[in-house]
């Protein structure tokens, strides 16, 4: 069976991890098929061509498509599932263009181009995401972003979503979906990866707890000098590492000690020896937190916009970046520290919920 994933390559490790977990479930689901997974970059979509791997540029990408189809192999027209991989895909944040999610890069090339033209393949929507302000009831979207959800929900054989907000965006307009855990906490179980020796408190910094403001007052100083504070005073108590997962973050994380051990890899399979290796965190960067939990230890996020309440789904903490203060961020600590109200044994049962929750879902389809 030929598996096309739409996804994102050498461009950010969260969506290798949930890439990793969903290929995982697959396998489970489909033991007794041989399965062949060939990735998309979805913001260059000519790389669903064979031969067009390397593009990265969404205009070039734009320009290339015109090519017939005769011309090259496509991973989508040859594909017998399509699998839209762990992401936001629901968004409305603005009058700009890329600030609506029935603008995005990929949705028209991948899905409507191609896909509705392979009548064997079957469209998988797995841990589709919101990405909303961090207190957004779910109904401030625009008509043309509710036609392209229910567009993409119909089209899909299967849609599972990743949080409370995704969820209540599909039920807005009269649609329905489960919510299970995003599918990164099965990427240990791909890789067959167990728990190191705890050595070190992770830590994560983002300017402004996050990569988008959506016209909101961020107070980016105040988050600044409240981490310093907190990460001054943790210094003198515990084995503190920085992991960045971007070339910002170094930057970011240096501004704040010229001296903090920082981790930092371009292979994102270096992310499972690293945080297999961690007590627990103190992070932004939510996936950080859902591999930490693949291997029993917790996390509490702290995030600027609707992401990060997906880490409830596994009994994780997280706060809104204004709201917190370095006492907060010290009590959190204390918290992780003591266990996380039990958080090892919680997650154990939270995570075999999650894969007969995948399971039933993925059940509609033949083996």
């Amino acid at each position: 069976m030929k598996v096309a994933i739409i996804t994102t390559i050498r461009h950010n490790v969260g969506d290798d991890f949930a890439r990793d977990g969903i290929i995982y479930l697959l396998k489970q689901y489909f033991k007794n098929q041989e399965l062949h997974f060939q990735n998309i970059h979805k913001h260059a979509p000519i790389t669903v061509r064979y031969g067009f791997e390397n593009f990265r540029s969404r205009i070039v990408s734009t320009m290339l498509d015109v090519i017939p189809y005769s011309i090259s192999k496509d991973r989508i027209l040859e594909a017998d599932l399509v699998v839209q991989s762990g992401a936001p895909v629901y968004w409305c944040n603005g009058w700009r263009w890329g600030a609506h999610c029935a603008h995005n890069e990929w949705y028209h090339g991948l899905i409507k181009k191609r896909f509705c033209r392979n009548p064997r393949a079957k469209l998988l929507n797995l841990g589709a995401g919101s990405c909303q302000r961090y207190h957004s009831d779910g109904l401030d979207f625009c008509s043309r972003c509710q036609r392209y959800i229910k567009e993409f929900f119909e089209t899909a054989a299967v849609t599972t979503v990743r949080d409370k907000l995704a969820k209540e965006i599909l039920n807005s307009i009269g649609l329905d979906a489960p919510v299970i855990p995003c599918p990164s906490i099965f990427m240990s179980d791909q890789h067959g990866a167990t728990s190191g020796e705890e050595e070190y408190v992770v830590l994560n910094y983002m300017d402004g707890g996050g990569h988008y403001i959506f016209g909101r007052n961020i107070d980016r100083d105040k988050w600044k000098k409240e981490f310093v504070k907190f990460y001054y005073e943790l210094k003198k108590h515990d084995n503190v590492r920085f992991v960045c997962h971007d070339r910002k973050e170094i930057q970011e994380a240096k501004k704040l000690d010229q001296q903090a051990d920082v981790f930092y890899s371009n292979d994102y399979l270096d992310y499972i020896d690293f945080y297999s290796r961690a007590k627990f965190g103190i992070v932004s960067r939510v996936h950080g937190a859902f591999v930490m939990a693949s291997f029993g230890k917790p996390a509490v996020v702290i995030g600027n916009d609707s992401r990060a309440k997906m880490v409830s789904e596994i009994g994780l903490e997280n706060f809104f970046v204004n709201k917190v203060n370095s006492e907060l961020l010290m009590q959190q600590y204390e918290y992780l520290k003591n266990g996380a109200n039990n958080f090892i044994e919680r997650f154990k049962v939270l995570k075999q919920k999650a894969y007969n929750d995948y399971m039933k879902a993925l059940s509609v389809l033949p083996r």
